[in-house]
C-alpha cells in the first residue's frame, strides 16, 4: 500500500509540474527533429579536454554545459547549445554556485547559443533578467529512468530526473534529432576519490576552501558524504545512462552514442578517439 501511494504521489507531482509550465514546455517542440541524422558533440568539464584540439569542433554543432564557459577558448570554439540543470535557488543563503552564476551569466550572451535550463530556474532566471529570455528553453524534471523503460524522453513533457547534465545534454540531443553523439570531458572518475570535495576534476582550478573553515563549509555549501554514498550516487548515475541507452536502442535505434574522453570510466558507450572522428 504505501508503495502504491508514493507511486501515486509521484504521478500527480508529475502532472501537477507539466500543468503549471504546459506553455512553457510547448516551446521545445520548435526544436524537435530539426537536426535529423546530424552528429553532435557534448563538451563536459573534465580535465581531459586540456588536452584536445576543441578548435577543431568550431563548426560543428556543439553542446556545452555548466561551467565550460571557463575555458579560454570559449569564444572561438563556439557552442551552438548550452545546458545546465542546477536548480539555483536565490532563497538558499550564501549560495556560492548561484552568485557564480549570476556572475558569469553575461557569458551565455557572448556566444549566439540556444539555452536550455532546469524549470525550477525560470522565475529567478527572468526576474533576474540575466539572459535574453528568447534565448531560453526549459527542462521539466522529474522522476527517474525505469527499467521497463516507460518514462518520457520528450522535452515537451516531463522528462525523468537524469542525475547529470551530460545526461541532460543526450536527452536534449536526441529530441533535436542528432544520431551520432560523442561525449568529451566525461571522466566520471568519482569512485577514485575517497571524499566528494578531495577532487578537481575540471579542465580549469576551482576555488579553493578548507573543510576546517565554518565560513567555507557555509559559503560553498560543502557537505561531506561517506564512500558509501558516493558509490549509490555513482551507481544511479550509471545505471540511467545504461537505460538510456536501452530505451534509445528500441526507439530510436539509428541514435549511436560515442565517448571520446580518453581514460573514462564511462563504459556504458564504445570509446573513440576524438582525433580519429571525420568531421
Amino acid at each position: 500500500m504505501h508503495k502504491l501511494i508514493k507511486k501515486l504521489r509521484n504521478r500527480f507531482n508529475r502532472f501537477k509540474l507539466y500543468r503549471k509550465n504546459k506553455i512553457t514546455l510547448e516551446n521545445n517542440k520548435k526544436l524537435k527533429n530539426t537536426q535529423i541524422g546530424k552528429h553532435c558533440f557534448i563538451m563536459g568539464t573534465g580535465p581531459s579536454i586540456k588536452d584536445q584540439n576543441l578548435l577543431r569542433l568550431k563548426n560543428e554543432q556543439t553542446f556545452a554545459v555548466n561551467t565550460f564557459w571557463m575555458h579560454p577558448q570559449f569564444k572561438e570554439i563556439n557552442p551552438k547549445y548550452y545546458v545546465s540543470v542546477e536548480p539555483y535557488s536565490p532563497k538558499v543563503e550564501n549560495n556560492f554556485w548561484l552568485e557564480k552564476f549570476i556572475k558569469n551569466a553575461y557569458r551565455l550572451s557572448e556566444v549566439p547559443m540556444e539555452l536550455f535550463f532546469n524549470i525550477k530556474t525560470k522565475e529567478d532566471i527572468e526576474s533576474k533578467n540575466l539572459i535574453p529570455p528568447n534565448k531560453i528553453h526549459y527542462l521539466a524534471i522529474d522522476g527517474f529512468f525505469r527499467e521497463n523503460l516507460k518514462y518520457n524522453i520528450d522535452l515537451n513533457q516531463v522528462i525523468p530526473n537524469p542525475k547529470n547534465v551530460v545526461l541532460a545534454s543526450i536527452l536534449v540531443a536526441v529530441y533535436m534529432g542528432f544520431e551520432e553523439i560523442y561525449l568529451l570531458g566525461c571522466e566520471h572518475d568519482y569512485l577514485t576519490y575517497r571524499t566528494n570535495y578531495e577532487l578537481n576534476n575540471y579542465f580549469y582550478e576551482s576555488d579553493k576552501f578548507d573543510m576546517n573553515n565554518p565560513k567555507d563549509v557555509e559559503r560553498y555549501g560543502l557537505t561531506v558524504t561517506s564512500y558509501e554514498s558516493l558509490i549509490d550516487h555513482a551507481g544511479k548515475l550509471f545505471r540511467n545512462y545504461r537505460l538510456l541507452k536501452a530505451k534509445l536502442a528500441k526507439e530510436k535505434p539509428r541514435v549511436k552514442i560515442f565517448n571520446a574522453t580518453p581514460n573514462s570510466f564511462l563504459d556504458v558507450f564504445p570509446s573513440v578517439d576524438f582525433e580519429d572522428i571525420k568531421l
